[in-house]
């Protein structure tokens, strides 16, 4: 009787120990430094992209209130998507550090189920506002670099990186 006691309890503590350890290479297989490596990036470049537009709206005349709008309204543009991918940063730096595995999973599960796609239509509106400065002011090139540039960063990659992400975060579930 003892006997059966005792392999069950250590039974038990190999199943535990068993499933420790097969939650680091999932944490691990998620996300990884690169990630918040490259969000950073993302949001060094959003940040710059933010101060050119600034530093060109005080170059401008006081007297050109539609050019001063314009400006600003790529600015809030932009200023918007990288609040939205700091968001996401913060969450990947978080679930890197966390220990508990639902923890982990339901920052995963945020992540796959509201954050990413909802962050993707929001950053394809906001590429698209600042698209539609270029439209409205065909003779103005800076709109059309600001289009470039909002097409290079978000478009190119952040967008590929939110699908990227949500792809692991899929993956994971399955």
């Amino acid at each position: 009787m003892n006997c059966r006691i005792a392999a069950r309890a250590l039974l038990r503590f190999v199943l535990l120990i068993a499933l420790a350890l097969a939650t680091i290479p999932v944490r691990a297989a998620v996300f990884n430094e690169n990630d918040i490596s490259r969000l950073a990036a993302l949001n060094e470049a959003i940040k710059s992209f933010e101060d050119d537009v600034s530093s060109a709206l005080h170059d401008l005349p006081s007297n050109d209130a539609e050019q001063i709008e314009s400006h600003a309204y790529v600015r809030l543009n932009l200023e918007a998507a990288h609040e939205r991918l700091n968001t996401i940063f913060m969450l990947l730096a978080v679930s890197e550090y966390m220990e508990a595995l639902p923890d982990q999973l339901l920052i995963l599960n945020v992540m796959h189920g509201q954050l990413l796609p909802q962050s993707k239509n929001y950053l394809n509106e906001k590429m698209d506002a600042i698209a539609s400065m270029t439209a409205a002011h065909p003779a103005n090139g800076a709109f059309a670099t600001y289009r470039t540039r909002a097409t290079a960063i978000l478009g190119d990659r952040a967008i590929p990186l939110l699908d990227e992400l949500r792809r692991r975060i899929d993956d994971l579930r399955h």
